[in-house]
Parts: C-alpha cells; sequence; structure tokens
C-alpha cells in the first residue's frame, strides 16, 4: 500500500511547522450541508489567519503529530514535501479506515489534510476547499465567558 500526497499550493507560501490551528467550526445545521471552516495562525503576519472552507465536510478529526507519524509507521508514502502544509492524500490509512458503506456512498469523496507543526487536520468531503487571508479575531477561550457567537443565554428547563 502507499499513500499518495498531492500537495496543494497555496500564497503565500509558510512553512507548516510555523502555523499552527486557531480555531475550527463545524455545523450539521441548515439545509446546506455540513460547512466546517478551520482558521490557521500564519508566521509571516501575525494579524492574519488563513481560512480554508468546505461548504460540506463529510468526515473531521484533528490529530497530534505525534499520533500521525504513529499511524503512519510503516506506510510507504510518496509526494510529501519538507515543510508543506496542504494536501490531497490518497490510499491514506484514514480513509480506508471509514466503513466500506461511506466509501461506496462517496465516491467522490477526497481527502485533505492540512499538517502543522503541532497537529493534522483531516477532513474527507465532496467538495474542494476554499483558501482566503482574513484579519486575526478575538476568540473566546473561556467556556463561562461566552460563545464566539453572541446571543441570549439559554436556561436549562
Amino acid at each position: 500500500m502507499v499513500t499518495r500526497y498531492i500537495p496543494i499550493e497555496l500564497e503565500p507560501k509558510v512553512p507548516c511547522t510555523g502555523m499552527e490551528l486557531y480555531d475550527l467550526q463545524h455545523t450539521y445545521l441548515g439545509d446546506d450541508g455540513n460547512p466546517l471552516t478551520a482558521y490557521f495562525s500564519l508566521p509571516v503576519d501575525k494579524d492574519e489567519l488563513l481560512k480554508i472552507f468546505f461548504r460540506h465536510a463529510d468526515i473531521v478529526r484533528v490529530l497530534d503529530e505525534v499520533y500521525l507519524s504513529t499511524e503512519e509507521h510503516g506506510v510507504e508514502s510518496s509526494g510529501l514535501v519538507p515543510y508543506h502544509f496542504a494536501y490531497r492524500v490518497e490510499n491514506s490509512r484514514f480513509w480506508l479506515s471509514q466503513s466500506e458503506f461511506y466509501r461506496e456512498l462517496k465516491r467522490d469523496a477526497a481527502h485533505y489534510r492540512f499538517i502543522t507543526g503541532g497537529a493534522c487536520l483531516d477532513i474527507l468531503a465532496t467538495v474542494e476547499p476554499r483558501f482566503s487571508l482574513v484579519r486575526q479575531f478575538n476568540r473566546k477561550a473561556d467556556p463561562d465567558e461566552g460563545s464566539a457567537l453572541e446571543g441570549e443565554a439559554l436556561s436549562p428547563r
């Protein structure tokens, strides 16, 4: 088995070791599918984030880089570029670990992998991602402070 990595070229080119997953938003609500937006910090411009948007993402996981190397141990791979961030991946263990039902139902799905110095974001989707640069925003890290989406507080019934 050979896992094939197809690099996705982005501008600006930055080494993956200088990037980190800043925020991840994935929802299953609405009629437009399961949109996913991931934001990554950039080492070259501290005021901007790389935004990756999928109109519909089927399966998503965030994995520590250490565990990724363990999962890929003993698997022959081709196409990996040192310090590269974004890939479309063919014949990966992640793809092959999905149910036969999913792989048959979503034959046109692709595996996208985004690698940083500390984490890996894997996404299985039937749509290609869109990339853009956005101004950095403040996220609320403490759940007691509220969410990034402001609104009325709900009381338990």
